[in-house]
């Protein structure tokens, strides 16, 4: 056995060694948690765009000690209804869904996207905010947690041909984006699929699709003018997005980084509703740049034949969705 005066320097050295290294490493590298967010629509799409302005919200509150990485559009993993899952198992932390998407698992999330429920955007934020108790009671049940909405602007229709009437209106073959949607476009008459955005260019490519159920924002439109030359503003509804976090990765997280999500997602949520009217007139001098032409006023007799089979599956959903206590709270003056 060493001697007590050779044994115990060295037992000293060999405890300190890992508290020196500890020590030496970068805080900033000890301590960074990155957090995926998902979002199947281009960058330039005004969800992912948010998307963008949350995170660099994150970074500037948190430094780098927590990081929200984007994966949009192809970087995207995941699509369609398996962003959902996807979310609630934890394969990712982070997503940001069209509503109608999530209404596959549940057709609560199908009331944002009604048509012509909301005829403006006071309307649609009104009736966001009213029900948030409500959604975020139903995303629990997804296993999620939500952070902040992003309003898309007004679903017109973009058509390989003019929509001039209603014959017009029965020959499309047309991508819709929630069940309600597709339902209505078939009770007018038309060919309807319900499809999420990802799968429209291929479609349209083969020309299983002659019209498309959107707004067309930002990049989205650069999947559509080279197809479909007209839009038509019907002014269907005006949808949203959820940017949702899973629920137990919520709960795993410290207040203090709770704290700097919720923070920046109402900094998002605030920027994204104050400039989605500027988005409208944007879009469309981009469409005009592209040749593209745009009907403003759409024939009484397609606006009416929508609103009438809109009616109807306004009904339906309500029944489907168990949603007569939401509707009676939240959309007093909508016309049902």
């Amino acid at each position: 056995m060493l001697p007590a005066a050779v044994s115990k320097p060295r037992f000293a050295q060999a405890l300190l060694l890992p508290l020196m290294t500890l020590a030496l490493t970068p805080l900033s590298q000890a301590q960074t948690q990155t957090l995926r967010l998902i979002n199947e629509y281009p960058a330039s799409s005004i969800t992912a765009a948010a998307d963008l302005q949350f995170a660099a919200s994150v970074k500037q509150l948190a430094g780098d000690t927590l990081v929200v990485a984007t994966e949009q559009e192809a970087q995207n993993p995941f699509k369609g209804s398996a962003q959902v899952s996807a979310l609630s198992e934890g394969k990712v932390e982070m997503a940001t869904l069209f509503a109608g998407i999530i209404g596959a698992s549940d057709p609560f999330f199908l009331l944002s996207s009604l048509p012509f429920t909301a005829n403006n955007f006071e309307d649609a934020k009104a009736l966001a905010s009213c029900a948030q108790p409500a959604v975020e009671q139903h995303l629990r049940k997804l296993n999620a947690h939500l952070l902040y909405v992003t309003p898309w602007p007004p679903s017109g229709i973009w058509s390989a041909t003019p929509l001039t009437d209603l014959a017009a209106l029965r020959a499309l073959r047309i991508r819709t984006y929630d069940e309600n949607s597709r339902a209505v476009f078939e009770q007018v008459g038309a060919q309807s699929v319900n499809l999420p955005f990802s799968a429209v260019p291929p479609k349209l490519a083969a020309g299983e699709l002659n019209a498309v159920l959107s707004s067309g924002d930002g990049g989205a439109g650069n999947r559509l003018w080279d197809q479909l030359g007209n839009f038509s503003a019907v002014s269907y509804s005006i949808p949203l997005s959820y940017t949702i976090v899973n629920q137990d990765v919520w709960q795993q997280l410290k207040p203090e980084q709770q704290a700097i999500l919720s923070e920046a997602a109402q900094r998002t949520a605030a920027s994204s509703w104050s400039k989605v009217k500027d988005r409208i007139a944007t879009n469309y001098a981009r469409m005009r740049e592209h040749k593209m032409t745009l009907n403003l006023a759409p024939a009484q007799e397609i606006q009416d034949s929508l609103r009438n089979a809109a009616s109807k599956q306004i009904s339906a959903w309500q029944q489907r969705a168990n949603a007569a206590a939401i509707v009676g709270q939240c959309l007093t003056g909508a016309t049902l």
